[in-house]
């Protein structure tokens, strides 16, 4: 009877063996804190799934933008108007920021573009050299396009343009965080606060489920070997 049951029943494969958690004190090393970690692996990563999957693309795009010529295009002008002001009113950059704020809605602080070439040198007109009025003018980043204010000091016209952006240059100012304001700024802090997470436990992980630390030092070494050898040959180190 014993000798049928034994042919019967097959023999169960041996489980493999797993080596400790690197990095983490022998009291942890239990199976309560082997689950706690992948829970957290597992969380983190579907917190910022989505955003991962923007970030990995729009990182692409930012890192081949020169080799794969791709071009996120030229920001397109859908409106422009001149807004009446009180004379006098806006003087320097300081007050024309705080005027397109107040009345526009944009966000952040505005930039001063590169000048124009030839602007601010004299022009000749009916035989004279006469001087062209200095203009201010501030530039507004949106995650869609931009807003440029121009205005002469001291007088009461503000002339406002509006640019609009294309897909690939909104998926790049997403990843820079370009135009957007402190609720997205704090999403990408948990989301960087996720990368750090995830790593951290996904190396304990993978040193619990594969073992072989020469193997994970290999590796690592190799990947800051590279990085470091790339940068230096672009500084011309």
């Amino acid at each position: 009877m014993n000798a049928v049951t034994n042919e019967r029943s097959p023999a169960k494969a041996p489980r493999p063996k797993t080596g400790p958690l690197l990095f983490v004190p022998a009291r942890w090393q239990r199976v309560a804190f082997l689950k706690w970690l992948k829970r957290v692996h597992a969380w983190t990563g579907l917190w910022g799934a989505l955003i991962f999957l923007l970030l990995g693309t729009s990182g692409f795009l930012l890192n081949h933008r020169n080799i794969l010529k791709i071009d996120t295009g030229a920001p397109r002008e859908v409106s422009k108007l001149d807004v009446a002001v009180a004379p006098g009113r806006i003087r320097d950059d300081a007050s024309l920021d705080a005027w397109a704020k107040a009345t526009l809605g944009v966000p952040g602080t505005g930039r001063t573009p590169p000048p124009e070439p030839g602007a601010g040198t004299p022009v000749a007109m009916f035989g004279r050299s006469l001087p062209e009025a200095v203009k201010l003018t501030r530039t507004f980043a949106l995650v869609d396009g931009r807003v440029s204010v121009t205005t002469v000091p001291g007088s009461g016209v503000v002339s406002v343009k509006r640019d609009a952006a294309g897909l690939l240059a909104i998926l790049k100012n997403l990843h820079l965080g370009s135009g957007l304001g402190v609720g997205w700024i704090l999403l990408i802090d948990t989301i960087a606060g996720a990368l750090i997470t995830m790593s951290v436990t996904g190396v304990l992980l993978w040193s619990r489920l594969h073992g072989k630390r020469l193997t994970a030092a290999a590796i690592m070494f190799g990947c800051l070997v590279w990085a470091l050898s790339a940068s230096l040959s672009q500084a011309g180190m």
